[in-house]
């Protein structure tokens, strides 16, 4: 059996088994899903989303050719709005988004499957990357970013994000939805805008530098959360924490810097194993709540620990990747 556990709505849509699951589904396939989904529950909403997008789906029994769909999307695009209650607006409002995500859907069926696009950085490495729409992507050090490389016919630009990376996003004249998602199940979705998505074990932080951005985390109630710019939302066990940061600080890793504002020892050492591998033993605990401010050059992994012994006051020793830190 395949591991789905790694799949997006799309992927969902063009799986065979998937589909026979919500069309003719057996005793067999609805055991199945309803046991993986009970054992998986942030991938809900997405299966949820493409069973949606499959139901409304009728093949056609031709390809549709360019032209076809070139004239769909124009029709769609242009539907005059008459003077007409606001309860009818909003159901042809509705109607559109539902005809667009359906000429996605559609599309994309029709094509061949997509490929896997994988960018890695490893330890102490950045990465600058321009995505198939002209988005650019900076991957920080010890991170992974993937997507389907079939954009152009996709209802949605789709990119699965571990570690951390730093996104400008291109606007789609068609407003082609651009999601980020995470293995918690948090999603974000933006239009066109810059922002920060940190994601590694059970910890995921978004960052809104520019424009807004929509925020979806995997609840109960499908909580959603609009940011503002300056915002930094963060998502642990299942617990959400909001506030406003200077958002420069957060992004200065791009710059290959760091900014330092009250920043505990505890924090740096997190971050010299997430992005360098790095084990740190300090020689007493009460060392990691201590605190400082200012900023310094990342630019090397002993340069760096250096620095940041420094500012702690403290002493360093390094033997391969294990590193003490004592008075």
């Amino acid at each position: 059996m395949k591991d789905y556990v790694h799949f997006c709505v799309n992927d969902f849509v063009m799986d065979a088994y998937f589909q026979d699951w919500v069309k003719n589904p057996t005793p067999d396939s609805d055991a199945f899903w309803r046991a993986w989904m009970a054992a998986h529950p942030q991938k809900v909403a997405e299966i949820e989303e493409a069973r949606y997008i499959l139901k409304q789906l009728t093949f056609p029994k031709h390809r549709l050719s360019e032209a076809e769909v070139a004239g769909l999307w124009t029709r769609i695009r242009t539907v005059p709005v008459h003077h007409t209650t606001r309860a009818t607006q909003r159901f042809l409002r509705w109607g559109v988004a539902a005809a667009v995500i359906l000429v996605g859907a559609v599309v994309y069926a029709l094509t061949s499957p997509a490929e896997l696009v994988t960018y890695e950085t490893a330890f102490g490495q950045t990465r600058s990357i321009t995505l198939p729409d002209g988005s650019s992507v900076t991957l920080n050090a010890n991170s992974k970013l993937s997507y389907r490389d079939n954009w152009g016919n996709a209802p949605i630009r789709e990119v699965r994000l571990y570690g951390e990376a730093y996104f400008s996003v291109t606007h789609k004249e068609d407003d082609q939805p651009f999601v980020v998602r995470t293995d918690d199940g948090v999603a974000v979705e933006v239009l066109g805008t810059t922002f920060d998505v940190y994601h590694r074990t059970q910890e995921t932080k978004v960052l809104l530098s520019s424009g807004k951005i929509r925020l979806s985390l995997p609840s109960a109630n499908n909580e959603k959360i609009i940011m503002q710019p300056g915002e930094l939302v963060e998502y642990r066990s299942n617990q959400v924490s909001r506030k406003n940061v200077n958002a420069q600080n957060y992004v200065a890793w791009t710059e290959s810097r760091l900014v330092l504002d009250h920043t505990s020892l505890r924090e740096m050492v997190k971050m010299l194993y997430d992005n360098y591998g790095l084990l740190v033993e300090v020689s007493s605990p009460e060392l990691l709540d201590q605190t400082v401010s200012g900023s310094m050059p990342t630019a090397g992994e002993d340069e760096l620990i250096l620095q940041i012994a420094k500012a702690f006051q403290l002493k360093a020793e390094r033997s391969g990747s294990k590193v003490i830190l004592h008075e």
